[in-house]
């Protein structure tokens, strides 16, 4: 018995030191794994730091690349505008007419020149957009007063009468009771209680033609015949009418279809030049002071003043439009398509292209956050613009 409990004691020695040398053993296996696991979550963060530092070179260096090639585009669209100037400003021929065509013009490198500055320097793209469609507005006015120039010598009554030619081919307005008819109701009532409405005489016609021939040492020069009689009609006295003519003439269905028809035109047209303005106002208000959370998010004023920035565009578009197929045959000694196809693209299109551009962007999901996504958006439509401008100009 004694041997038994001596050789007991001795085996519960050995499985006492076996314990002991196991669990040092696991003590030290799980210290070799937790710095194992620690060194790979410093390799990983490592290699993260390194591959952000990578990719934010290659993000500057293509920055850097897109800033140059838009930065030539826009050099190259000045040079285009400044030479388009020049040469109004030496032929100005007609002065009432050219002068809004200068104003057109400078539309292009504006556009080129905010954008690319837009480029460099980011925190003044909001600032530079405002100034941007706001000249943009002014650009559908300008060019609606060219076209009235163009048909009439800037005399309303003459393009009335281009119109009331064709009545039975124009396309009835638009019925609206707070429409461009309702205005003009309204315009005149005031007119007609204060005792300054006054009405052009046929008496006071201006000439068919407004040209001056070129002065000597000087080449160039195009004759701008007026679209209300044609160019190889001959010219007829005026002869003096009773006033009951003119009374029956303004009351007639044609005339007053035709005014109807300019009216809704113009009203179109200036309800863009005067919301324009107050919508890119309220964009940059908002995005100053809201963020959204997501695309098309509802509870930010964006959507809202996204969508009446787009109304507003329609009817301006339509507006346009109609006043293109009413006087486009007047217009054709001009060329009048591509002047409408630039005025269009160059206004409306670029505020669509970054509606498309957004879409794209956001429905492809990947950006992190919805700002790094908007600054995808802002960069790549500044530097498209860059690009198209070079082709209006």
């Amino acid at each position: 018995l004694m041997s038994v409990e001596t050789q007991q004691q001795q085996t519960q020695q050995h499985v006492q030191t076996l314990t002991k040398i196991v669990s040092q053993t696991l003590n030290a296996t799980d210290e070799y794994i937790n710095n194992i696991t620690s060194t790979v979550t410093e390799a990983k963060q490592t290699i993260s730091e390194d591959i952000n530092a990578v990719q934010d070179i290659k993000d500057n260096q293509n920055t850097l690349f897109a800033v140059q090639f838009a930065g030539m585009f826009t050099i190259l669209v000045i040079l285009v505008s400044g030479y388009h100037l020049s040469q109004h400003l030496r032929h100005m021929y007609s002065p009432q007419v050219q002068r809004k065509i200068c104003a057109i013009i400078w539309m292009t490198p504006l556009y080129s020149l905010s954008s690319w500055l837009s480029l460099v320097f980011e925190t003044a793209e909001p600032y530079l957009q405002i100034v941007r469609e706001f000249y943009e507005s002014y650009c559908i006015y300008i060019f609606l007063s060219f076209l009235i120039s163009v048909l009439g010598r800037g005399d309303r009554n003459a393009v009335v009468d281009l119109l009331e030619q064709k009545a039975d081919e124009l396309r009835p307005p638009d019925k609206c009771r707070c429409g461009p008819k309702a205005w003009r109701r309204w315009h005149n009532s005031c007119l007609d209680k204060c005792g300054k409405r006054r009405r052009l005489s046929n008496d006071n016609e201006l000439p068919m033609t407004e040209t001056k021939s070129p002065s000597p040492g000087r080449r160039g020069g195009r004759e701008l015949p007026l679209a209300v009689h044609s160019p190889q009609s001959p010219v007829t006295p005026h002869l003096p009418e009773s006033p009951d003519y003119h009374n029956n003439r303004e009351n007639s269905p044609a005339r007053m279809k035709a005014e109807a028809v300019l009216d809704q035109c113009q009203f179109y047209a200036m309800q863009f030049v005067f919301l324009r303005p107050l919508t890119a106002i309220g964009w940059a208000i908002s995005n100053r002071f809201v963020q959204p959370q997501h695309f098309l998010d509802y509870r930010t004023p964006q959507v809202y003043i996204t969508t009446v920035a787009n109304l507003s565009i329609f009817f301006a578009f339509r507006g346009l439009v109609s006043f293109y197929h009413a006087t486009g045959s007047y217009l054709q000694w001009c060329n009048p398509w591509p002047k409408f196809l630039c005025i269009k693209g160059v206004v409306f299109m670029t505020f669509w292209q970054k509606m498309v551009l957004g879409v794209i962007v956001n429905l492809r999901d990947q950006f992190k956050t919805q700002d790094q996504a908007n600054h995808f958006i802002m960069q790549s439509q500044n530097f498209l613009i860059c690009l198209e401008m070079l082709f209006s100009a």
